[in-house]
C-alpha cells in the first residue's frame, strides 16, 4: 500500500500542527488502554448474561444444524453499534428467547468488519442484521435493526410453526443490455435520480440519515471541476452541513446523524468514515480553496493519529458509540476533551484489516496533496 510513505507524510503534517497537544495525546493513549480493558470486561459480562452458545459462520455450524435439524440464526453485528449492544444485553438475555434458540436454532454471530462478504450481502438489513436460514443455506427471514425480546420470541416461534421463506421484495432482471456502453436514456435517468436524491434545504440525501455520501459528493466534485455550477452547489451544501459531524473535542467524524438533520449524531467513529471524510474534504479543499475544509482534514487526521493508529503504524477499525455498552452517551460527547479523558474513552476495536487500511492510506495521500 506504500504505507510508510503515504501515512508518514500525512502523519508528519498533522504532527506539525498539533505539537502542543502531545501531552494530551499521551494521556489519551493511557486512558484508551484502561478503557479498553474495562469495556472488554463489560462485553464478557454481557455475553455471559446472554448465555447463548454463539458459533462462527462456517461449514461446521451448518453441519450441526443439519445434524440436529435446527435452523441457523445469524446475528450480524458491528462492535461499535449501540443497538447491537442493546440487543445482546436485552433480547438475547431474555429467557424465552434463549429457550427457543436452544431448542430450535444454531446461533451464529459474526462481526461485519471481520466478514465483509456477509456485510455486503446483508448491508440493507444492518446493524444488527438478523437472518434465519435453513441448514442448506436458504434464507427464511431477514430483519433490520433492533428487535425487542417479545418481538424476537414471536419471530422465532413463527418460523418454527411455518418455515416457509418470506417473499422477496423486488424482482431480478430478466433482460440484460447487449452493449457495455451506458445507453443515453439510461444515463439521463441516472443523472436525474442523482439530482432528485439531493436535499436542497439541508444537504445530503433525502433520507432520514444524514451523512456525507461518498458517491454523490465525489461525482459532484468531479463535475464541478469541469465547470458544472449546479454540481458545485450540491457538493458544497453537503460538505458544509457535514462539518457538524466532526467531533469538536477529539476530532474525527461521526458516522451519521438521525432524525433527518445533522444535529443528532450516532457517535461511533468508523475508520471507513474517516477515510471518506479525508478524501472528500481534501478534494474539496483543493477545488474550492476553502479553509474550513482544510480544517476538517486536520481534525480527522488528529483523531486518526490519537486514537486509531496502532504501534506498528497500521490502523484500527473503529471506536464505539457508547462509553458503557448499551447506554447512550449524549452527555459524555457534550463534554470537552479533558472532561472526557477524566472519565475514559469508548472502546477502540483494535483489529487491523487490509481493506480498511488500504482505503485510509489512499485518503492520507489525498490529504497530503491538499495540505
Amino acid at each position: 500500500f506504500m504505507a510508510s510513505q503515504s501515512s508518514a507524510a500525512a502523519t508528519q503534517t498533522q504532527s506539525d500542527q498539533t505539537q502542543s497537544d502531545q501531552t494530551q495525546s499521551d494521556q489519551t493513549q493511557s486512558d484508551q488502554t484502561q478503557s479498553d480493558q474495562t469495556q472488554a470486561a463489560q462485553t464478557q459480562a454481557t455475553n455471559h448474561t446472554a448465555s447463548i452458545s454463539w458459533q462462527e459462520w462456517n461449514a461446521e455450524s451448518f453441519e450441526q444444524a443439519q445434524r440436529e435439524q435446527k435452523f441457523i440464526l445469524l446475528d450480524l453485528v458491528a462492535v461499535w453499534c449501540h443497538w447491537c449492544h442493546v440487543m445482546d444485553a436485552k433480547t438475547y438475555a431474555d429467557p424465552q428467547v434463549q429457550a427457543l434458540i436452544e431448542q430450535h436454532y444454531v446461533a451464529v454471530q459474526a462481526d461485519h468488519d471481520a466478514r465483509p462478504d456477509l456485510a455486503e450481502r446483508y448491508r440493507r438489513w444492518g446493524w444488527p442484521a438478523t437472518i434465519v436460514l435453513t441448514p442448506d443455506g436458504r434464507e427464511i427471514v431477514k430483519r433490520a435493526g433492533y428487535i425487542a425480546p417479545e418481538g424476537m420470541a414471536k419471530l422465532l416461534q413463527a418460523i418454527v410453526d411455518d418455515p416457509s421463506p418470506e417473499r422477496q421484495r423486488g424482482l431480478l432482471p430478466t433482460t440484460f443490455s447487449d452493449s457495455p456502453q451506458l445507453h443515453a436514456n439510461t444515463r439521463k435517468t441516472l443523472l436525474q435520480r442523482h439530482v432528485d436524491s439531493f436535499d436542497p434545504e439541508l444537504g445530503g440525501l433525502k433520507i432520514n440519515q444524514k451523512f456525507v455520501d461518498a458517491d454523490t459528493v465525489e461525482y459532484d466534485l468531479q463535475q464541478a471541476r469541469q465547470g458544472d455550477t449546479a454540481a458545485a452547489i450540491r457538493a458544497r451544501k453537503t460538505l458544509d452541513a457535514g462539518l457538524a459531524l466532526i467531533d469538536p473535542a477529539f476530532g474525527g467524524a461521526y458516522q451519521y446523524s438521525i432524525f433527518g438533520d445533522w444535529q443528532h449524531p450516532d457517535y461511533e467513529k468508523i475508520v471507513l468514515s474517516q477515510a471518506r471524510y479525508l478524501r472528500l474534504y481534501a478534494q474539496a479543499a483543493q477545488l474550492f480553496n476553502e479553509p474550513a475544509y482544510r480544517q476538517a482534514v486536520n481534525d480527522v487526521l488528529r483523531y486518526v493519529d490519537d486514537f486509531l493508529t496502532a504501534p506498528n503504524g497500521a490502523f484500527y477499525t473503529s471506536q464505539d458509540a457508547d462509553v458503557t455498552q448499551g447506554e447512550r452517551a449524549h452527555d459524555y460527547f457534550a463534554l470537552n476533551r479533558q472532561q472526557r479523558l477524566a472519565i475514559g474513552i469508548p472502546r477502540v476495536d483494535q483489529h487491523q484489516y487490509s481493506y480498511h487500511n488500504g482505503l485510509l492510506i489512499e485518503a492520507l495521500s489525498e490529504a497530503y496533496r491538499a495540505l
